[in-house]
């Protein structure tokens, strides 16, 4: 008699559990929106301006030329339940070089975000990410413990323009021709 009670109360409350399941599961309905949000803190410098463009397989963003305290964001969803991921690609340009950062997006990241407000900050330095990072204190008891904590980390710093990079720069003005459906078109003319 005892054993049949206590596997009526295993089953009723793994019915219960599976219940607040079913129910979360459908609670969730459409993708979960996110925003990203470049923030320009170039101080100090003769020329703070940062020229950057991001692009992810269902949006290609336009150049943005950014002075310094100014932001921009955008909106894109993710699919729920970390089973898709948005990857945007980033290049960035200054006087201080260039830098390509890929930002991952899984829906679980509103975490590490802080909300789903995902901030990236360029400084003099390199691109930075402001939010939260997950880590496991040393502890022997604590090991299976996953805490967060905020975070000002650099992400990826500035690589010197290349000597090449330069010389497509300064020839870009030079060699722009409109072609017939009305883009610009860059040639290049060989050096030999």
């Amino acid at each position: 008699m005892r054993g049949e009670i206590s596997i009526a109360i295993k089953a009723l409350i793994w019915y219960l559990v599976m219940q607040v399941i079913v129910f979360q599961g459908n609670a969730v309905v459409g993708d979960v929106g996110f925003t990203l949000m470049m923030k320009n803190e170039m101080y100090g410098l003769k020329r703070p301006s940062v020229l950057y463009r991001c692009k992810s397989s269902d949006k290609s963003l336009r150049w943005h030329i950014s002075l310094p305290q100014a932001d921009f964001s955008w909106d894109f969803e993710v699919p729920p339940f970390g089973n898709g991921v948005v990857i945007h690609t980033c290049e960035f340009r200054s006087s201080q070089g260039t830098a390509e950062v890929a930002i991952k997006t899984l829906s679980m990241t509103s975490m590490l975000c802080g909300g789903h407000l995902c901030k990236y900050v360029v400084r003099p330095n390199g691109v930075y990410f402001v939010g939260f990072e997950l880590y496991y204190p040393h502890n022997i008891f604590l090991r299976f413990i996953e805490l967060v904590r905020p975070v000002d980390k650099l992400i990826e710093p500035w690589k010197a323009w290349s000597p090449r990079q330069l010389k497509a720069l300064r020839g870009a003005g030079r060699n722009r021709t409109r072609s017939d459906d009305g883009k610009d078109d860059e040639r290049e003319e060989d050096d030999d």
